[in-house]
């Protein structure tokens, strides 16, 4: 089902570029009229030259004499007329190809929008989303503190790595009412741009690896204690990006998740897991796995403390539950009282 509806979103895609391509035909009859408008210039001029360039202008000669002849010593509108039939021909292929495109355009955005609601409708089925203490309480030693045991017993801290996941939303800033929203291809284009930037601004931190997972950038480090340090420098890094892409009228928000890993094989399943986070759509927070959770919590210095968000179905099958917890990195309130002091 859903490569049918990534085909369907596919052929829309090809069809708005080969439209897009079509309107070459355009400036095909407006340069065409151009040149119509200069040789009657040049006929009225009795310029003797001229019949060298006739083969260009025979056939619409033809078609044009059918139902206009001059008469008498009266200047010869023969390339006037065809000068402006052939700019009407191209503003009405323009007018269409235009409407064609905006028409698929359209449909793009609302196949895209009903692909990302079923991938929401996946991934946003949550349950206790702001659990009550009891419930916690009830759940420490049983669920939770057995999902913790088996992940530890899984996960050697010592080896594990840092994972991060970005995602870039963004929208044209409208100065005006009638100001129109970006196109698919231009969404495209600046999230590449906003990619790069992203890249180039991380290439100081040197990732064991980095590329990208269905459009969207991920960075690897070794060593998970890089941690408080990533996140320290990470907060400007992207509220400069914001600012740099707002002086060209777009507003840029981001969606990121952490985890961590124990070796690169399990990279593209948990991976997976972090893009269904994604679409969560928690803006500007710093959202944690359950797995990250573990592995920092084992660490003898915290800067960072973590608040619960909640439960949620991570699972991309609606027939599956797969419930876990999802937290919000938060800085502590000591950390940042030093800070102030120093």
């Amino acid at each position: 089902m859903q490569s049918r509806n990534n085909k369907k979103l596919s052929q829309l895609e090809n069809y708005a570029q080969l439209v897009n391509s079509a309107k070459f035909l355009c400036f095909v009859f407006f340069f065409y009229a151009f040149l119509a408008f200069v040789f009657w210039f040049l006929d009225c001029l009795d310029v003797e030259w001229l019949y060298l360039f006739a083969p260009l202008f025979q056939v619409p000669y033809q078609i044009v004499s059918k139902f206009y002849k001059p008469q008498g010593i009266s200047a010869d509108f023969s390339l006037a007329i065809i000068g402006v039939i052939s700019l009407v021909i191209g503003f009405v292929v323009d007018f269409i190809l235009n409407n064609i495109y905006y028409s698929i355009i359209d449909s793009i955005e609302k196949e895209e929008k009903r692909l990302k609601n079923i991938q929401k409708r996946k991934a946003h089925k949550k349950v206790n989303a702001m659990p009550s203490p009891n419930y916690a309480e009830q759940t420490a030693g049983q669920s939770s503190g057995k999902m913790q045991s088996e992940l530890i017993s899984d996960t050697p801290l010592e080896n594990s790595k840092l994972l991060f996941l970005i995602m870039p939303h963004l929208n044209k800033i409208k100065k005006k009412k009638d100001d129109l929203e970006l196109t698919f291809q231009e969404v495209e284009v600046w999230k590449q741009r906003i990619n790069k930037k992203l890249i180039e601004n991380f290439s100081y931190s040197k990732p064991l690896q980095k590329g990208y997972y269905r459009k969207n950038l991920f960075l690897v480090y070794k060593d998970f204690n890089y941690v408080d340090d990533f996140v320290y420098y990470i907060s400007p890094t992207i509220d400069s990006i914001i600012l740099e892409f707002k002086k060209y009228g777009i507003n840029v928000s981001f969606c990121y998740v952490l985890s961590a890993i124990t070796q690169i094989g399990v990279l593209e399943k948990e991976l997976d897991c972090m893009d269904t986070i994604l679409a969560l759509n928690f803006f500007g927070e710093f959202i944690t796995t359950n797995r990250f959770k573990i592995t920092y919590d084992c660490r003898p210095i915290h800067k960072y403390t973590m608040e619960l968000k909640g439960e949620y179905n991570l699972s991309k099958n609606l027939s599956v539950s797969n419930k876990q917890p999802l937290y919000k990195l938060i800085k502590e309130q000591n950390n940042e009282n030093e800070s102030n002091k120093a």
